[in-house]
């Protein structure tokens, strides 16, 4: 001990001070002051005699007395104490805690003895042994939690330690274990109130585990067959991906990322590293252009291995099966498009289904947005265009006078519109917004305009866009207090004149009986209702045949129709969905009707290829799921899945039986960005949660992609990842571009739009190839004149302006797969058929999918990613400067604007007196210009003196514009509502606008 003296406990003068002289006065407390420290040397002893015996206050004798009596008790004292010291000096805490559970009941009680004698000789405060005393002493005071927690400990620990010594790649089944015994170790330590082991600083198995495989995995990737695969060295996540043992495999790639490129280092690396037979391996992909184009690159490594598309290969299963051959329906557009065309034309109540639907039901009337006044909402109506059925037949008339009849049937509301093809369908004559017979007009009102007039009749019928509890939600604030005020003034003029009124409101939607409720209100009041006939229903539909609208309705019944039949073998399945059970009665019966239609078309096609002896694709895909079983070939010990984004629901069971068959493991590839197949079947949920179908998967990510730029790709990362629903990926390219995305407005011609992108593409490169693309087919046709048209063969483009350019055109869906130099991105326009398709992606497709879509037009949202990326350069997007699709709000900030002021601000727009929410724009009819409300023909405001407009002066008492007018006492400015209103004021001497008018300018 001497050589490991502690630290005097206090300074010298101090002890002498405080300790010895108080020894030398009272002898009986010298033994209560020598435990206060813990050990004394020789050394301390005598420097406190010298110092007692330098001072005068005692005789030398005495004090050597005294001290020798207190050396004794010194000794005395010491010899208790130095065996504690040494014992002390031997425990290590730290080791006492690993041992805690294995600890002899011995060992623990000289521990607790060990410590009685330190609370009889030690008095720790302040000195060195305090942390070792205090260790000690919590580990017998907590001897219990000790021994519960010391195994998981261990058990953590040896987890972490066999982790680390395996010498291979572990695989699912060793890590289920290591992860069940980490989760059992977790749910005991999750009820442990207080922790006394660092368990969160042991790392997850998980996490270990992931290490481990990636660094055994990257051993692998070295290997100098993937530095050349078709031409290409394989970057590492590739190799990675490529090198995987697991049995389980989802590779998840971003556009342009080399997916094919990865699958053909796979095959390699099987064949020429595994010693994989080529026979043994399935590579299968979505379509026959993508299959063939796989196929091609494979014979290259192989010419065995099996390539095919899921069709083929179920067509291939049922030939071994029936040794038949079978003739597979291909014309599914064809004969959808002929039940509309022409079947349901002979079955009457077929047809009076459509027509209602399509007329009462087509919007699904869910709305969540407030509106501050009446012109906000007409901006959104201009987008959806509600054109009544009567408007529709009128269109096809030349006449002037049908013309204008068309703008008035443009009504506000899906409400509305049903409302009024209900009367059209049912033969009651209205007229929409007909004045009021009297005049209610003031400066501040327009003249009442009810919503409907029975002309037969006389009556007048008002729709409220009221709820149950009198609430009108649609607007906010002042504007739903001016709202209801105004249902309570139209009530009243018809209250005053005698004139008869029949409401509905919107609570009547919600509740389902609005057509019930309006039935009823129309025979009280004597009105006969005649229903159209069959001819004319005929007729009706063929109005709005060709029109975007109803071949979206079109789009939709297959859309569905190609879910359902990717699910179930038959139509007994729609009677349950017709059981679901939506939020409204209106939502429920636009349900069933719209279940009743599909399941008419069902049947006709079923019974059109049953007679004509054909299976179709999903028939073929469902059967030869069944039939695998029953044979012996197409037992493969691999299966690869290109495109695997694209997976339906009847091609997941068929690739599950096929895996199960031959035992096979599965390398599925694709992009959860890129799925935009919907319409065919395809069900994005499968790629989104894989494991639900396939049990574990280990994923790998591809982010690098050689196509688009690095500032192209983080504007459409960011745009696809608003929807929480995709898969979050790292992307990144070697590629930098400046404004690789371009916005060009346009007011009322699109083609000017077109030829500013040619021409900024020709400066760029004058032999560039360009890719436009349309959501719909006729996208095109509103961009074809004599300058720019097809060729004779109907395939490419051709500009005179700039006929070195190579152009072609396709619909976003048939991009997918294409790259061109150039993208331009036709008619951007926010309107029920524009981008996204409001029409086609409808809540009714939840129905048929996995797992419903919580964000709004999450496949649509991917169709304008897969639209943007088919670039090597610049994108350019085409939009109506006044009504620009919502997806470029979206991206605000992340694209250029080559022409920002033709889209009209805040700042820069005149607003509409009117409405409020409008904003005046230019016009011409006749060679007469005018300024006009761009909520036309729901507002119809027009003014034709611009420098009035453009001065700026409001009256206050109506708000319309103020017009510089010449009276008998000079100039003046008069309200433009005059005659109802009538304010007039002097202008200021100084008023520019004089000088104008006496120069007559």
């Amino acid at each position: 001990m001497a050589n490991d003296r502690p630290e005097p406990q206090l300074p010298l003068r101090k002890k002498v001070k405080t300790i010895l002289l108080p020894f030398l006065q009272t002898a009986d407390r010298q033994l209560d002051y020598l435990v206060v420290f813990k050990y004394f040397f020789p050394g301390d002893m005598q420097q406190i005699y010298d110092q007692v015996a330098a001072t005068r206050k005692w005789r030398y004798h005495k004090v050597k007395k005294r001290y020798k009596q207190l050396s004794a008790k010194v000794e005395e004292h010491n010899a208790a104490v130095r065996p504690i010291l040494l014992e002390l000096d031997g425990i290590s805490i730290s080791k006492l805690h690993d041992s805690a559970s294995t600890i002899p009941t011995g060992t623990f009680i000289h521990l607790q003895t060990l410590l009685d004698k330190v609370g009889r000789y030690i008095v720790t405060e302040t000195n060195p042994y305090k942390t070792q005393i205090d260790g000690l002493r919590f580990f017998v005071d907590r001897i219990a939690d000790f021994q519960e927690q010391c195994p998981l400990w261990h058990e953590l620990k040896s987890i972490d330690e066999e982790i680390a010594v395996e010498g291979s790649y572990i695989y699912r089944p060793r890590q289920e274990e290591l992860l069940g015994r980490e989760n059992l170790v977790k749910e005991r330590i999750a009820k442990i109130k207080e922790p006394l082991y660092g368990f969160d600083s042991v790392q997850p198995v998980a996490h270990l585990l992931k290490i481990h495989n990636t660094v055994y995995l990257l051993k692998l990737t070295s290997d100098k067959i993937f530095d050349d695969i078709g031409g290409t060295s394989l970057d590492l996540q590739q190799r990675i991906a490529a090198v995987t043992p697991e049995k389980t495999a989802l590779v998840i790639a971003g556009a342009g990322s080399g997916k094919t490129t990865t699958i053909c280092g796979r095959v390699k690396y099987l064949i020429e590293r595994q010693n994989v037979n080529p026979e043994d391996i399935l590579l299968l992909s979505y379509s026959k252009k993508s299959a063939d184009d796989l196929a091609e690159r494979i014979a290259k490594i192989s010419p065995s291995a099996t390539v095919g598309t899921f069709h083929k290969t179920g067509l291939d299963i049922l030939k071994a099966k029936t040794n038949s051959n079978f003739v597979v329906e291909e014309q599914w557009d064809a004969i959808i498009e002929e039940y509309f065309r022409e079947e349901m034309n002979k079955n009457p109540e077929s047809l009076r289904k459509v027509l209602t639907y399509y007329g009462l039901f087509l919007n699904n009337g869910e709305t969540s947005k407030k509106y501050e006044n009446e012109g906000a909402l007409y901006e959104d109506l201009k987008k959806d265009d509600f054109i009544t059925f009567k408007a529709s037949l009128l269109n096809l008339s030349d006449d002037r006078q049908a013309k204008i009849t068309i703008k008035k049937e443009r009504v506000k509301s899906f409400e509305e519109l049903a409302i009024a093809n209900f009367y059209f369908i049912n033969g009651v004559d209205y007229e929409y917004e007909r004045p009021y017979e009297y005049d209610e007009s003031t400066p501040e009102r327009r003249q009442y305009t009810p919503d409907f007039y029975l002309k037969q009749n006389g009556i007048y019928h008002e729709h409220f866009g009221i709820d149950a509890s009198g609430r009108a939600r649609q607007y906010c604030g002042k504007a739903e207090s001016d709202y209801l005020a105004g249902i309570t003034w139209k009530r009243e003029c018809h209250l005053n004149h005698g004139t008869h009124l029949i409401e509905t409101c919107s609570a009547d939607f919600a509740d389902g009986t609005l057509f019930e409720k309006l039935t009823a209100s129309l025979k009280e009041a004597g009105v006969e209702m005649h229903p159209i006939g069959d001819d004319a229903i005929r007729e009706t539909l063929e109005s709005v045949y060709n029109g975007q609208s109803f071949k979206s309705f079109v789009n939709l019944v297959k859309t569905f129709l190609s879910l359902y039949k990717a699910r179930y073998e038959d139509s007994s399945a729609f009677a349950s969905l017709k059981e679901t059970v939506f939020q409204s009665n209106y939502a429920q019966k636009r349900l069933e009707l719209f279940l009743s239609i599909c399941e008419d078309v069902y049947a006709f096609y079923m019974e059109r290829i049953r007679s004509e002896g054909k299976i179709d694709f999903d028939d073929m895909i469902l059967q030869s799921t069944k039939a695998l079983s029953e044979i012996e070939s197409f037992r493969y010990k691999h299966v690869i899945v290109d495109e695997f984004q694209d997976i339906s629901y009847s091609r997941a069971q068929f690739l599950k039986a096929i895996i199960a068959h031959g035992q096979a493991s599965l390398f599925a590839v694709g992009d959860d960005w890129q799925s935009i197949y919907r319409f065919s079947g395809s069900d994005v949920n499968i790629f989104l949660n894989f494991e639900e179908y396939f049990g574990y998967a280990e994923r790998y990510f591809i982010e690098n992609v050689h196509r688009n730029s690095q500032q192209l790709q983080d504007a459409m990362t960011k745009f696809i990842e608003k929807n929480p629903e995709q898969i979050h990926k790292q992307i990144h390219s070697d590629k930098h571009l400046e404004h690789p995305i371009i916005a060009i407005y346009y007011q009322n011609d699109e083609s000017v739009a077109l030829s500013q992108a040619l021409e900024l593409i020709a400066k760029k490169n004058r032999e560039a190839s360009v890719l436009l693309l349309g959501r719909n087919n006729k996208d095109i046709t509103p961009y074809l004149s004599h300058r720019f048209f097809f060729d004779k063969g109907g395939t490419a483009l051709r500009s005179l302006d700039y006929p070195k350019l190579t152009i072609s055109y396709s619909t976003v869906h048939g991009s997918k797969g294409l790259e061109e130099d150039f993208v331009i991105l036709l008619s951007a326009s926010d309107t029920p058929n524009g981008f996204p398709n409001k029409t086609e992606d409808d809540p009714l497709l939840n129905l048929v999918m996995s797992a419903p879509s919580a964000y709004p037009f999450a496949e649509e949202r991917r169709l304008w990613y897969v639209a943007l990326t088919r670039t090597r350069s610049h994108t350019f997007v085409l939009a109506p400067a006044d009504n620009s699709t919502c997806f470029l709000r979206d991206m605000k900030g992340d694209f250029f604007e080559v022409n920002p002021s033709a889209k009209p601000t805040s700042k820069s727009r005149i607003g509409c007196p009117r409405c409020q929410g409008g904003h005046l724009v230019r016009r011409e009819k006749d060679g007469h210009q005018f300024y006009g409300c761009g909520n036309y023909p729901y507002c119809d405001y027009t003014i034709d003196d611009f420098r009035a407009v453009e001065n700026g002066r409001r009256c206050p008492v109506c708000g319309d514009v103020l017009v510089l007018k010449k009276g008998r006492w000079g100039m003046f400015y008069g309200c433009h509502n005059y005659p109802r209103c009538i304010y007039k004021m002097k202008p200021e001497i100084t008023d520019p606008l004089l000088d104008l008018y006496e120069r007559g300018e």
